[in-house]
């Protein structure tokens, strides 16, 4: 998450849709004309048994707002007046898409392959010890109402991008860099799903592919 005095917006940052790379660009074109609203990590957070980012996820009026953090929690740090002025954006993805590179990232970091995708994902025990079911639709709604002005769809990224910080008057150049391109030569999503696990991410993902129109592909 990220806010913008000078240029009052607040980028709601959701999870496998480019977040890295669209703070960093920001932060780069714009210097201290934009900030990310945390706290330093407290010097007894390395004591504590509870992960201090899953604090910022909790409590974040007093530790600081997580760099995922929701609209509502936004609004309950920032405060409503801020909140409901400021022009609020997020970007969203292809849920099925999403969720493959979600997997993808996680079994490269392991050095493990890919290709069990649709096994774990319609196993219990796997669903159940991993972190798989994301929350973008928290981050940038409230309730079942979208609490921001603009989601920018991540497969129109760099135009939408750029028509964005247009209407916002930003004259600064802002170039996305590529951080997290781990399996660039992936096969298309679909072809890791079967019926059950294609299903399961409608049902998972509903008002998200409801709201932003998204679709099964095929290659």
């Amino acid at each position: 998450m990220l806010i913008s005095h000078r240029y009052k917006f607040i980028f709601m940052r959701t999870e496998k849709t480019a977040g890295s790379s669209v703070s960093a660009a920001l932060v780069d074109a714009l210097g201290e004309d934009v900030i990310a609203p945390n706290m330093g990590r407290p010097a007894w957070a390395r004591y504590s048994p509870i992960h201090h980012g899953a604090l910022k996820r909790k409590l974040p009026q007093y530790f600081g707002l997580h760099s995922h953090a929701t609209a509502k929690q936004a609004r309950l740090v920032f405060g409503s007046e801020v909140f409901d002025s400021y022009f609020k954006f997020a970007v969203e993805r292809n849920p099925w898409e999403r969720q493959v590179s979600l997997y993808t990232h996680r079994q490269i970091k392991k050095n493990k392959s890919t290709e069990t995708f649709d096994k774990d994902m319609r196993s219990f025990a796997y669903r159940n010890t991993e972190y798989v079911k994301l929350n973008n639709w928290s981050i940038y709604a409230i309730g079942n109402t979208v609490a921001v002005n603009q989601i920018i769809k991540y497969e129109n990224l760099n135009s939408e991008l750029s028509e964005l910080l247009e209407m916002l008057k930003i004259k600064a150049e802002v170039t996305l860099p590529r951080l997290r391109a781990y399996k660039p030569d992936r096969k298309h999503y679909s072809q890791y799903y079967s019926e059950i696990s294609r299903n399961m991410i409608k049902r998972w993902y509903e008002k998200e592919i409801q709201y932003s129109g998204y679709s099964f592909e095929t290659a």
